[in-house]
């Protein structure tokens, strides 16, 4: 049998949608070769061409499987099988003429549109992925069933309300197994910050609005001042930029995180991150406990086993209490000068003369930064190779990166080790909602200097601009500025009050599915135990409601009509005709003479009739049956018979 056009349409459509929502696994030529195989197949449909050779369907499958297989390196492995399921889909959608080879390529789009969940987790991109999956749901029903069945809306109401229930107990309920094999890590553009900081790269990071993390606190919200984000330590400095220490990418190296005395406050979050795919996550202040997703590295930094691909959550438990020092090492790390920037250097000397203690230089260098006519700028003018000397004493217009350069490399040269820390700072609360939500605008960096073997948080920022830290990043910038972070759509204030609501289900969405996680589940449990007797009472009372309300159901529609079963089945059928029957009159004759007054439909009324006859006066089971298939086949004629007007016999 061959294939109706439109569904070859329909699953072409599909696999369109599929490529769209796979497009970030894909190379943008692969993109475009998929795209332009399923334009194919749709205008070729459209205009009812024939359907390409198999032998040149394989030559085509061939060529581009080849190609995928050369690019293998660049995508990686989990998005390379993404590529040759797809490709046999498209390959397979291109030669398809018979309904039996449409079986497989039903099953495949099944396989592709699950595979979407491994690159999108967020609400919006979900429903769209079930809209797809209902799409092909249809076109599975449609595969089997004969040409002008139409779907039964009332039975598949029911089985979705019995499944339902069902599908959100297991959910709930089912053990949370880990995963039984990992993905592949793929060469995927990181977002956020990265392991190298240079003048401007916090700057372009500004920009842009996406979402960072959000977060949920256990308690009241710490103050904004407080709010220093932690994920990056920058030690390595070439005179330009800085650069994450390789000792930091192990494990095993410089991992003296925990002080020895660990009092102080404790605060209690859960941080639901964005895909970045980097290691690196946030943290406040020094984290003591995290949960089994992600780890404690060296310096208090908190970091994920493999790459952040997916949104993912954890939870912290955090110490207001600086960072202890790990050794002579790090010391030797945190006091390279690297090359160039020699006014810093000496300026850096005289500084420590006349302050000669590291909280002493500290509050100098902010004061000659607040004093001294420095300026806080999103479009500082580009620096040279001494690019500290360069900002200090000529632009003196900087981003945060800037002064955080400048504040490390002068406590370097007077002999205190201090380092660069790359991160985020503050966030906007939403009350109602309960969370925090950092945007990449938050990025920030600032130092972290050693004093009494602790590593000490200073901002020279906040001597600049404190409206930064105190306030927003927007209320540290010119008008003029300000146009930079908000340009296009985004100066719409309803644009970004529907934005804005649709974050807030997103977050909603973020907590209750993706973060219910084994944790969340060993809670629900230990509650469920908890409060056994009371959850049986409370289901008793409630199935025996049920139980009830069906009993009454069932015995207000208990059959009062003591007649036969063929006589009350005709006298529903008949309905308002049974107003012209002569009480004296049997049934059969009453069908007999609506044939003489309806000679249109005489044939099947006389049959109808004895039939009748049959099921009532022979008890005949057979003749029953076929009652009930001749007043179904001919409900149509009784409605129109209803509605017309039947003499009186």
């Amino acid at each position: 049998m061959l294939v109706a056009p439109r569904l070859l349409m329909l699953w072409a459509g599909i696999q369109l949608s599929i490529v769209l929502l796979l497009q970030q696994a894909f190379a943008l030529w692969i993109t475009a070769l998929f795209i332009l195989l399923m334009l194919y197949k749709i205008t070729a449909t459209w205009q009812g061409k024939a359907t390409l050779s198999l032998k040149l369907v394989n030559l085509l499958a061939a060529a581009i499987a080849l190609a995928l297989i050369l690019n293998i390196r660049q995508a990686g492995v989990l998005h390379f099988m993404l590529q040759i399921l797809l490709l046999a889909a498209s390959c397979r959608l291109l030669a398809l003429k018979h309904s039996a080879d449409a079986r497989q390529l039903v099953w495949v789009h099944y396989f592709l549109i699950a595979s979407c969940f491994v690159i999108h987790q967020d609400m919006f991109t979900a429903l769209l992925i079930f809209t797809v999956f209902t799409l092909n749901l249809y076109s599975h029903f449609r595969l089997f069933a004969p040409p002008r069945l139409s779907i039964a809306w009332r039975q598949t109401s029911r089985s979705i309300l019995i499944v339902l229930p069902l599908w959100l107990a297991m959910f709930t309920l089912f053990p949370r197994l880990p995963p039984f094999w990992q993905i592949p890590n793929a060469k995927v553009a990181s977002t956020g910050l990265s392991d190298t900081l240079d003048p401007g790269s916090i700057e372009q990071l500004v920009k842009d609005d996406s979402l960072a993390f959000r977060v949920e606190f256990n308690g009241e919200l710490p103050a904004r001042s407080q709010l220093y984000w932690r994920s990056y330590l920058y030690e390595d400095f070439n005179g330009r930029s800085w650069q994450v220490n390789p000792l930091r990418q192990h494990r095993s190296q410089l991992n003296k995180a925990l002080p020895q005395n660990t009092r102080g406050r404790s605060l209690q979050y859960r941080v639901i991150a964005e895909a970045s795919q980097q290691h690196n996550l946030f943290a406040l202040m020094l984290p003591t406990t995290v949960s089994n997703e992600v780890y404690i590295a060296s310096a208090g930094l908190i970091k994920s086993n493999k790459p952040v691909s997916q949104r993912t959550s954890y939870q912290v438990t955090s110490i207001n209490a600086p960072v202890t020092w790990s050794g002579n090492t790090e010391t030797d790390i945190n006091l390279q000068l690297g090359v160039g920037n020699a006014k810093t250097q000496v300026f850096a000397k005289q500084l420590a003369k006349q302050n000669p203690s590291a909280p002493q230089l500290v509050q100098a260098i902010a004061t000659h930064f607040n004093q001294q006519h420095y300026f806080y700028s999103l479009t500082p003018p580009p620096l040279g190779n001494n690019s500290v000397d360069s900002f200090m004493f000529d632009s003196r217009t900087g981003f945060c990166s800037h002064y955080a350069s400048a504040a490390a490399l002068i406590l370097r040269a007077a002999g205190i080790p201090a380092r660069v820390v790359g991160g985020y700072q503050g966030g906007d609360w939403h009350p109602q909602q309960g969370y925090l939500a950092v945007r990449q605008r938050e990025a920030h960096a600032w130092v972290e200097y050693l004093d009494n073997e602790q590593w000490q948080l200073f901002d020279p920022t906040a001597a600049v601009a404190p409206e930064r830290i105190l306030n927003s990043l927007e209320s540290a910038l010119t008008a003029e500025q300000r146009q930079l972070l908000f340009s296009g759509w985004a100066q719409f204030e309803l644009l970004q009050s529907i934005r804005l609501q649709l974050m807030h289900l997103d977050y909603y969405w973020s907590v209750w599915v993706l973060g219910f996680n084994d944790t969340s589940q060993q809670t629900l449990w230990r509650n469920l135990r908890q409060y056994f007797t009371t959850i049986l009472s409370v289901l008793a009372v409630l199935v025996g409601i049920t139980l009830l309300l069906f009993g009454l159901f069932f015995w207000q529609r208990r059959p009062t009509n003591l007649a036969p079963e063929a006589t009350v089945l005709v006298q529903h059928k008949l309905g308002k005709l049974l107003q012209a029957k002569a009480p004296e009159q049997s049934l059969s004759a009453f069908i007999q003479h609506i044939a003489l007054q309806q000679p249109v439909h005489q044939h099947w009324l006389l049959f109808l009739a004895k039939t009748y006859e049959h099921a009532v006066f022979k008890d005949d089971v057979e003749a029953l049956k076929q009652l009930q298939q001749l007043l179904k086949r001919h409900s149509k004629e009784l409605r129109a018979l209803r509605r017309s007007r039947i003499k009186n016999a």
